[in-house]
């Protein structure tokens, strides 16, 4: 709205932030969390399994409170950073015309279990599109 863009403040979904803001700490999870975020900075594709999450403490009321302070986008049923679909954007930008799963993967250097989620997710916000059963095209962003 027009309040929340003189405001200088950013939307998404239900939730309205300061893109300025520091990092809020997250109390107990907030070494986890940081460990996470340094692991996809390093690797941003490549997202913890279920089990890793378990074992550093974080299960769904952590990941929400990481993903309402801008620290970590649940996608399905993984975590990256909120900066992995525009990041994969550009990496895909690379491609040549229409790509496929398989060829999006390896692009991204990332597993089947990271790839459908995210690119059914950039689908969603109009990043890539589904030209068939099996290709996709990146939208062109402006």
């Amino acid at each position: 709205s027009i309040a929340v863009a003189g405001a200088r403040l950013k939307r998404d979904g239900a939730i309205i932030r300061d893109p300025h803001a520091a990092p809020r700490d997250l109390g107990p999870a907030e070494k986890s969390v940081a460990i996470v975020e340094a692991q996809l900075a390093k690797e941003p594709f490549v997202a913890p399994d279920a089990s890793t999450l378990d074992e550093l403490g974080l299960g769904p009321s952590e990941l929400a409170a990481a993903e309402r302070a801008g620290r970590l986008l649940r996608v399905g049923p993984i975590v990256l950073l909120p900066s992995a679909p525009q990041q994969a954007a550009e990496i895909l930008s690379q491609q040549p015309g229409e790509f496929t799963l398989s060829q999006a993967r390896q692009a991204l250097g990332t597993t089947r279990r990271v790839a459908v989620p995210l690119l059914e997710y950039m689908d969603a916000r109009g990043l890539t599109r589904r030209t068939s059963d099996s290709a996709r095209v990146l939208m062109k962003t402006t």
